[in-house]
C-alpha cells in the first residue's frame, strides 16, 4: 500500500530547527540532512506499516511508529509517527539524546 505522508506542524517546526542548527555549522551538512529527511518520506510513503513501534508505545494512547535516519556521517535522528487509514502521519522529529516523547507532546 502507498500512503500518503504527512508531516504535522511540529515535527515541521522540528525539521527547520534541525535543518538551521546543522546549516550554522555546515551548509553542506545541512544539504545532506534533509536529503535523508527526504529518502525518509520516500521510504514511509512505500515501507510505514514494517516499520517498529516507537518508544513511547508502553506509555501511549495511540499506535505509534518510529523509524531511524542519518546522513552518511551524522548521527541517528528518529521520527515518530502514526498510521491513519492511507495516511502516515509524521508527529515528531528527534534529534540524538532527546528523551522519548510525553502523551501531551503527541498533537
Amino acid at each position: 500500500m502507498k500512503y500518503n505522508v504527512i508531516a504535522l506542524r511540529r515535527a515541521d517546526a522540528h525539521v527547520r530547527h534541525i535543518t538551521r542548527w546543522i546549516a550554522e555549522r555546515s551548509l553542506q551538512g545541512a544539504e545532506s540532512w534533509l536529503d535523508a529527511y527526504e529518502h525518509l518520506l520516500e521510504r514511509l510513503a512505500e515501507h510505514a506499516e514494517s516499520l517498529p513501534a516507537a518508544l513511547e508505545v508502553p506509555d501511549c494512547t495511540i499506535p505509534l511508529k518510529q523509524v531511524l535516519f542519518r546522513t552518511r556521517h551524522g548521527r541517528a535522528h528518529r521520527a515518530v509517527f502514526t498510521i491513519v487509514a492511507d495516511e502516515v502521519r509524521i508527529l515528531r522529529v528527534r534529534g540524538p539524546g532527546q528523551p522519548s516523547l510525553q502523551d501531551d507532546e503527541l498533537w
